[in-house]
């Protein structure tokens, strides 16, 4: 089971120790990651997505197991009241993969954005070769809208797209 709370600066050595055991898979997937990710990178980017939630551009959240561990991180982004759109976004710590808990906590963030923000499009972006991570996104009723240009690593861009209610289109 995973929860979600709103992301804080005390989560930060959390933040960094999951980044930490991840590395791999970050490198991979995850453009803004970097070999010398550290503790004070982690810092700077809660720092940042307080100041969005004071804004209400951004909402981040942390993804908490059922021992109180952080094991991911969740989001909408770029939030647009004026165009009804959002971007979902989210990463696992390696070692939290593969226990359902990505799915749970999509299923939570697109009920959160449906009872508090005027929005009528979540979208989100996986990479063609994430396999794992467009299955999370299709189990919680995102459907494949586009793509964007390959990626200078190789990844076709996926765009997905979900709509929060019936006058959307999914």
């Amino acid at each position: 089971m995973v929860s979600l709370r709103a992301l804080e600066l005390r989560d930060a050595p959390a933040v960094f120790r999951a980044v930490d055991r991840s590395r791999d898979a970050l490198r991979r997937w995850m453009a803004w990651y970097h070999d010398d990710y550290d503790l004070s990178d982690a810092e700077s980017w809660i720092q940042h997505t307080v100041d969005a939630a004071a804004t209400g551009t951004g909402f981040h959240f942390a993804m908490v197991d059922s021992t109180g561990e952080l094991v991911g991180v969740i989001s909408l982004e770029d939030v647009r009241p004026e165009s009804g759109r959002a971007m979902l976004g989210y990463w696992m710590a390696t070692p939290a993969t593969g226990r359902g808990l990505g799915g749970q906590a999509v299923a939570q963030i697109v009920a959160w954005a449906r009872e508090r923000c005027n929005l009528l499009i979540l979208w989100a972006v996986a990479a063609d070769a994430n396999l794992a991570s467009r299955r999370v996104l299709e189990r919680n009723g995102f459907r494949q809208a586009g793509s964007r240009d390959r990626h200078e690593r190789g990844d076709l861009p996926v765009i997905y797209e979900l709509g929060l209610d019936a006058r959307s289109v999914a």
